[in-house]
């Protein structure tokens, strides 16, 4: 059984950066940090970034960063609770640009009341600093109507402010829109940084260009939608596969194309890909779609497996592994860490003492397998028809390094979909430490080791951009029509 201790997924920060900091309700019967204990921890973790952590002045300068970290403390000047403490610090902590750097709660810590925060009554769409409407409950509003300002502030700045609760590798955007528009982030910025309560007031944009003005209070969750549509069935002219469990393997009816979702990595997808390769052989599919959206990650030798049926030659799944130490599994900041934790990292991966261009070189263990070498083919049923590899924003961690792998190594495969959370020239990460801050009790997801992706020629500060951006309207986003699979099909009859 493989060991989940190479890259942390990307799920535990969706429920780090929304659902983990949102049960704050009241002021009342709240603990409240000191102004002292959370400047220290600041400080704590300002340190840590600078001396030890993989991703410090890749994307942002030192001295820039050190700004951020100054304006914060300096900020922090009367007792906060938790969920404060973390909304105010977590601006630093997207500066440094590390999408596997997240804040969590203290593991003492309880909500403090059941009725939550204002919810707003729509749901919105964000795309290039701009707001749609898609589902909603107020009759005042209809899908795809565009927001221009609430409260009147601006749009644009409450996305940048929003943008600031959720940290991202590089200068990825798409990662951050996704947040704000499917894990309620656009509401985060409101609750968390305006603080505003309802009745909000909005100006707008129609479908038909006319602006408008309209109140909106907040209706409770039961409320029905005010705008019902029909679904779109993606997949009413497929078959499903019955033989790969939660792993989608769908044929399109009379044809020789194919559909695969490989989903964030769990230990038993290597068997599942063994059934699914098999079958794709089988019925003598010429073209696979690979659906690697929303694949948030996991363990690396699980998507080196996946790699082996793809590829077209031998490959290698990690171009390299360094740290800013000779040993981050030994360092000042080690009594901050989890032990359990630091156990895991001695146990996969092994520093060398090389020191190359200004980085110490670290190994997997044995165990791991050939990362840093080549790997070889799947000889049974290897794939080697055409490919359309579908990727989005959350694309992350090692489901971007198997994303980038496939661009390496299968040169003629088509990209269709947004940019990757993980960027192209790879991410920091490999093993995840949880430091502790000592006075507040906030824990950091903190990665000790950078993994650079195989990519010769990768896009710095970003992910893999695909061949075809294809950008969804609100409407699209209310029947759910896939419109990824939709140019996928497009390119697959050219």
């Amino acid at each position: 059984m493989f060991k989940r201790s190479l890259i942390v997924w990307l799920a535990l920060a969706l429920t780090v950066c929304h659902g983990g900091t949102t049960a704050d309700k009241t002021i009342e019967n709240r603990q409240l940090l000191e102004v002292a204990g959370m400047q220290k921890d600041l400080t704590i973790l300002w340190e840590a970034f600078r001396d030890i952590h993989p991703a410090y002045g890749l994307y942002t300068s030192g001295d820039s960063l050190q700004a951020v970290y100054k304006k914060t403390r300096d900020a922090i000047r009367q007792p906060l609770s938790e969920n404060e403490f973390i909304a105010a610090i977590y601006p630093f902590v997207s500066a440094l640009k590390c999408g596997h750097t997240q804040v969590k709660n203290s593991v003492h810590y309880k909500p403090v009341a059941a009725d939550g925060l204002p919810q707003l009554p729509f749901q919105v769409l964000v795309q290039n600093d701009r707001v749609w409407v898609t589902t909603h409950q107020l009759k005042t509003l209809q899908t795809g109507d565009e927001l221009l300002s609430i409260n009147g502030v601006p749009v644009a700045d409450i996305v940048g402010h929003g943008a600031d609760l959720y940290a991202a590798d590089g200068n990825n955007r798409t990662f951050k829109e996704l947040f704000l528009s499917e894990y309620g982030g656009f509401e985060d910025a409101c609750n968390k940084y305006y603080r505003w309560k309802p009745p909000y007031e909005i100006k707008l944009k129609t479908l038909q260009g006319t602006l408008k003005s309209i109140t909106a209070d907040t209706l409770p969750d039961k409320a029905p939608l005010a705008e019902v549509v029909q679904e779109v069935d993606n997949y009413k002219d497929w078959s499903t596969a019955s033989s790969t469990d939660y792993l989608p393997l769908r044929f399109l009816n009379n044809s020789t194309t194919a559909s695969f979702e490989v989903h964030t990595y769990q230990y038993g997808d290597t068997l599942i890909y063994e059934k699914a390769f098999r079958e794709i052989r089988e019925k003598g599919i010429k073209n696979l779609i690979i659906d690697l959206r929303h694949n948030t990650g996991g363990d690396l030798r699980v998507a080196a497996k996946l790699l082996t049926y793809l590829a077209d030659t031998p490959f290698q799944m990690v171009g390299d592994l360094w740290a800013r130490v000779p040993d981050p599994g030994a360092t000042r900041f080690e009594k901050y860490f989890d032990t359990a934790r630091t156990t895991s990292f001695i146990q996969s991966f092994k520093p060398t003492g090389i020191r190359k261009n200004g980085h110490y070189q670290i190994d997997f263990q044995p165990d791991f397998g050939p990362m840093l070498s080549n790997t070889g083919l799947d000889k049974k049923d290897h794939y080697n028809g055409k490919m359309v590899v579908l990727i989005d924003g959350a694309t992350f961690s090692s489901g971007a390094h198997t994303a980038a792998v496939i661009k390496q190594y299968c040169p003629s495969a088509v990209f269709i979909g947004r940019e990757t959370a993980g960027g192209s020239e790879g991410c920091s990460g490999g093993s995840i430490q949880r430091l502790t801050l000592p006075n507040t009790g906030i824990v950091i997801e903190f990665p000790l080791l950078r993994v650079v992706s195989v990519l010769s020629h990768p896009t710095f500060g970003h992910g893999i951009i695909p061949d075809y951006v294809v950008a969804y309207t609100p409407m699209d986003i209310l029947t759910k029509k896939d419109l990824d699979l939709q140019k996928a099909l497009e390119i697959i009859a050219r």
